[in-house]
């Protein structure tokens, strides 16, 4: 770092990295529950219950919340993204009926990724400049 006010330009890539990754994948998550949803209610099988459709959204909506708070608050965000993704990946191995571990890195990488670049940028921007 260059000095207490401006990260250096890596920290800058890394930062933006973080959010495009998280907020990319948590919006097709989000797109991908609501067009679930209105389907499921088109057809007439929408019903609420405390089943796998609940905790995916619960999980998906966690992360959510950590990649919107790591854009301002990066340790916090990236902390609550990094449980949300490893929950969500463990959600997806006890959930899936095939190919757990395939499934498991599908659902939970990107959002490990963007979590541990959140964490990075703020160890950066933490740092003291020699």
């Amino acid at each position: 770092m260059k000095n207490n006010q401006q990260p250096d330009k890596t920290t800058k890539i890394l930062r933006w990295t973080a959010r495009g990754i998280g907020s990319l994948f948590a919006a097709l998550w989000i797109l991908s529950l609501f067009a679930s949803t209105i389907s499921e209610i088109s057809h007439g099988s929408f019903r609420f219950s405390f089943d796998e459709g609940f905790w995916l959204v619960v999980l998906v909506l966690i992360i959510l919340v950590g990649v919107i708070i790591a854009w301002k608050q990066e340790a916090l965000g990236g902390t609550i993204t990094l449980a949300g993704a490893i929950a969500f990946g463990l959600f997806a191995y006890l959930t899936a009926g095939r190919n757990k571990i395939y499934i498991m890195l599908f659902t939970s990488i990107p959002f490990l990724i963007s979590a541990i670049l959140f964490l990075i940028c703020w160890k950066r921007s933490a740092q003291k400049p020699v």
